[in-house]
């Protein structure tokens, strides 16, 4: 998420919007995160999916996957 942050820093990207929703029984949730950004350049919308046993390592999977498509474009 860090390096998400250094992206907004230097004007590649916009603030990353992020939810988190969580699914199954309250002892053992599964949580899905969801990361969107555009490119400021373009305006291109640039969105990452990630799943984890955690919210913190949903995000992390998010944030990932947002980065990965960040390094395609």
């Amino acid at each position: 998420m860090s390096m998400l942050n250094e992206q907004t820093q230097r004007g590649r990207i916009e603030a990353v919007a992020w939810t988190v929703n969580s699914i199954g029984p309250s002892h053992t949730p599964d949580f899905t995160a969801a990361a969107a950004t555009h490119l400021l350049a373009t305006g291109t919308p640039v969105r990452g999916q990630g799943s984890g046993a955690s919210k913190a390592a949903a995000r992390a999977a998010a944030a990932a996957a947002l980065l990965a498509r960040l390094d395609a474009m």
